[in-house]
This record gives structure tokens, sequence and C-alpha cells, in this order.
């Protein structure tokens, strides 16, 4: 007999008694499933909650993030009834059309598809919200944004005098930004000299070239920018933040924008906050060995602090929430201070900051320790005040999550004596540290071997890899031909040991806090990473080095 999902949660103890118990319970009370109820509640991710499906069903589960969609296959299933059936056609192998389906066993579809394609049809599951995604990017707007922008720019150029409400200027500007939501960008910026404007794209923490705009369309642009959002146009010669709250195929992405006046007019960037779809778990990131042992045994603390450390966009707020994730939830109450939220911690009470009403870290802080909290996570640490705060919650029963700017996770230490914090708190208070950087993955439609040449590794004291196989990316339409696909974390974690302690109480220098820790830096979980196959050594050079 087939096993039902419950059973296979509980035998694979990917869901505990306890929470199993929870979700039945929650099951009387809404009907839903119970493999929904579990998703819903944080207890597992839906990628595992598929792949459990897919073994009950005896289907396949489809990894958009490693199997190809290709555009021959598209081209054979029309856009209405890929969304009728949310389903999405990937490829064709031996006349046979694999395609990804939110319910394979829906047996009208796959007879549609059969009269419509003619030929034989091979269902996948995969998740309902991932199909969508794809049918976006490769039937909706998402698929022509090249094409509106180069048509929308030649409608402006053929406007004499262009203005903010301008239509061609509305569209191009939308599809300049829809542009950079389809390629997974993080910022868009727009830059401007003597001569010409440019549009830029942040995709994989690595500027790419985008687009040109003469430098009268670029001033009506940035214009158009301002007043999507709400910053005054008139004001050019100083900086203005905003933020624009955009629709994307009928889905709303939240933008952060910020001015610069610059020698030739006004730089803007803008930061796309897209949220996961679901949270990530510790080893998701890029953990392994004993630096995931030690954070995992960490996390489980009853009390004292943990930082993360990293310059802006390196993947802190991520880790914060695949730490979070590791708490029993069921038992413990979890509040957040955040600015902004990046995504939805099920279980746990997340308050937003807002400067402009007074809601500030420190003053959150000091509320949320009325409300008899377990684990407290605070978004930054940005003031002395907060800081001071923070470590006194964590002295007083409290396990405290934080993230401050340093380069390193023994200058992290530095950093919070620099911020005004008594050497005796700090190391009386702090459990850990924890340093990242974000570097590129190797494309795995396109891995190939290489042996490394002795000049490549003499500068680094590299030897060691002379005559190893290593891994690169060659290049190809799925990567555009950078061979690079995705991001993972390298990680340094500073365990603060009696020795430590006593270091930091005598305000020791990072050299020397470094030198007794002996901590596995992040150039060397990098190099393990180019040993197991995962990144090259070129990226972690570029990130490390």
């Amino acid at each position: 007999m087939t096993k039902s999902l419950g059973e296979l949660l509980l035998e694979s103890k990917i869901v505990t008694p306890k929470q199993f118990e929870v979700a039945l319970r929650e099951q009387k009370r809404t009907g839903e499933k119970v493999g929904i109820i579990c998703e819903r509640l944080g207890f597992v991710n839906p990628n595992v909650i598929l792949k459990l499906l897919s073994q009950q069903s005896g289907t396949t589960y489809f990894d958009f993030s490693i199997n190809p969609v290709e555009l021959d296959a598209i081209q054979l299933v029309p856009e209405n009834i890929a969304r009728e059936f949310k389903l999405i056609p990937s490829e064709i192998i031996d006349k046979k059309l694999i395609v990804p389906m939110a319910n394979p066993n829906d047996i009208m579809a796959i007879d549609k598809l059969r009269k419509i394609t003619n030929l034989q049809i091979e269902p996948r599951i995969a998740a309902e919200e991932d199909i969508l995604a794809a049918i976006d990017a490769f039937y909706g707007m998402g698929a022509a944004t090249d094409k509106i922008i180069e048509e929308s720019l030649i409608q402006t150029l053929s406007v004499e005098e262009v203005e903010n409400e301008t239509p061609p200027l509305i569209k191009l500007v939308d599809a300049i930004v829809a542009h950079g939501i389809r390629e997974g960008a993080t910022d868009i910026h727009l830059e401007v000299d003597d001569k010409v404007g440019r549009i830029r794209y942040r995709i994989d923490g690595i500027l790419e070239p985008g687009f040109s705009l003469p430098k009268k369309i670029y001033s009506a642009a940035v214009s158009r920018v301002k007043i999507m959002g709400s910053m005054d146009i008139t004001e050019q010669r100083i900086p203005q933040d905003g933020s624009i709250r955009f629709k994307y195929n009928n889905k709303e992405v939240d933008i952060r924008v910020s001015t610069l006046p610059i020698m030739h007019g006004e730089s803007v960037v803008l930061r796309i906050l897209a949220k996961p779809r679901f949270l990530l778990s510790l080893d998701q990131l890029g953990f392994t060995g004993d630096n995931l042992e030690k954070f995992r045994r960490l996390v489980q603390k009853s009390f004292g602090m943990i930082i993360i450390t990293g310059p802006t966009g390196s993947g802190k707020s991520t880790t914060l929430y695949a730490a979070l994730k590791t708490l029993n939830a069921l038992e413990k109450n979890i509040i957040t201070l955040e600015d902004p939220i990046e995504s939805q911690i099920p279980l746990t009470k997340q308050s937003q900051v807002l400067e402009k009403a007074g809601h500030t870290f420190a003053k959150g802080l000091r509320a949320m320790m009325r409300h008899d909290p377990d684990v407290i996570l605070i978004g930054e640490m940005r003031d002395t005040e907060t800081a001071q705060m923070a470590f006194r919650a964590s002295m007083t029963g409290h396990l405290v999550f934080s993230t401050v700017h340093a380069n390193t996770a023994s200058a992290s230490v530095a950093r919070l004596l620099d911020m005004g914090m008594e050497p005796f708190i700090v190391a009386t208070s702090l459990l850990a540290v924890i340093a990242q950087r974000l570097l590129r993955k190797i494309c795995p439609h396109c891995k190939a071997t290489y042996t490394p040449k002795e000049e490549e590794l003499a500068p680094y004291h590299l030897e060691r890899l002379q005559k190893m196989t290593l891994y690169k990316g060659k290049g190809c339409e799925k990567c555009k031909y950078t061979g690079y696909r995705g991001r993972m974390g390298i990680f340094e974690v500073l365990e603060v040991t009696p020795e430590i302690n006593q270091l930091i109480a005598q305000r020791a220098t990072s050299y020397e806090i470094e030198k007794v820790a002996k901590i596995e830096s992040m150039f060397e979980d990098g190099i393990k990473k180019v040993l197991a196959g995962t990144t090259t050594l070129d990226e972690v050079l570029r990130v490390a080095g």
C-alpha cells in the first residue's frame, strides 16, 4: 500500500512527532492537507514535500535550478494552456515532451498536450510557484523585456520633448526594472557621464552591462524613477531615498531607491528586495564540516550573543533566517526587529523598524523585552545604544542574533569595542561571530574538468592543488556564457572560548585573537568548495583572496 505523506514525513524524520501532532490538530481546524500545513508552519520547505510526493506518486521531481527549459519545447504549447493547467514544457527527448506540472496526475491536461504536440507526454512534479515563475519568464512580460526596451527607446527618441509622464518613457523605465527582476538582479544602476547614460545590473554579485540611454532620455528616466519612489523631482543637489512597489507579472516586488548627485547628473541605484520562496537551511547556504557542526551547536544555546558579519549583500539576513529555522518555534517565543522584513518566518513575531515614526532599533528592542522573548533577532546593531541593549538582553537569559559590518570575524570584536561597548560585557556575552561572503557556483550545465598550471597556483602558495582535478564552467546559454549560475556562502566561524574571552577583556588585536583561535579562514573554506567542485579557484580569489 502507498504510504501517506504524513507517514513519509515521520519515517524520514523531517518532522518530529510533536510537529506532526500540531499539523494534525491544524488539519482538523482548517481541512488543509498535512503537507501544506507543515510547509505553512515552517516545519519543512516546499521542495522536500514535492520530493516526497514524487516518491509517493511514482513521478520524477523537476528542479528548475538544474534542469533546462528549452525554447523549442515552449513554442509547442500556447501560453493560455500552460497557465490554465499550471504546467510548462521543458524539453523534447526521444519524441517525448518533458512537462513539469503542479498536478502530474491531471489526465485532461496530458491528453490535451498530446493532441496539441503529437508527442508522448512525460509529466514531472514541480512547485506551482516555480512553474508560474517559469511561465512568466518564458511567455509573459519577462520574455519580452529586451524587445520592449528597444521599441520604447525608439518611440521616446521620436518625441520632441520627453517628459516624466510620456507613455513611451513610462514603458521604457518599467521594462528596465522588469528586465532586472527577470534576470535575478539584486541591484539596478543608472549612471551617466558627459556623453551617455548607462544601465547596469548586479547579477550574482557582478555588475553586468545592460543598456545605453541618450542623455536627454536618461534625465527623464531618472525623474520617472523619482516619481515612482515618491521623491522630489525638483531636487537634484542632495541625495534622496525612496521606495517603489513594482508590479511584475501580477506580483508585488519591493524596491529601494537611492539617488546621489554626481558630476554629470544623478546616479540612481534600485535595490530589488526579492523575497525567497522558502527559508534555506544551514547546509543549503554552504556551511560544511566543522563550521556546520559548530553553528548548529551554537544556535541551540539558551542565552548569549551570536553575530553575523560581512559587507552589504553578503547574505547575512539569509543566514540569520536559517539559524532561526533550526530552533523549535513551538516551544520558544521568537521575536525579530528588522529593517526591512525580508521573509516571513512561521510562528515568529516580526516587527518592522519605522525610523520616521520613531520606531527605531533601540526603542523596538526596549519594547520587545516586555514581551517575554526566548530568542531575539535584531537586524543590525547600528549604534552604541542598540548594541548595549542587545548585549544586556543576552546577559539576562536570552539568545540574541544580530549583524555588524566588518571584514572578518575577529575584526567584528574590534568594531564592537569601537562602538563603545565595554570589553568585559563583550567577553562574557559573545558566543560566536560568523563572517561570510557570497561566491558564484559553477553552472551545472557546462561544468568541465581541468588541471591547474603551476604558474597559476604559485602566487597564492597553492602548490598543493597542482595536478589535482578542478572544475570550471565553459559558458553556455543557461548561464549567459559566464560559466556560473547561482551563489553560495563561504564562512569563518569564531567561537568564543575562555581563552578568547580573556583576550577580548584585554582589548587584544584581531591578529592576536586569530592566532589563538586558529579559525579556518573564508579563503580556506572557499578552497574546500573548489576541491568539492562547487566553485572555481578564480572565484575564491576574487571574493576572499
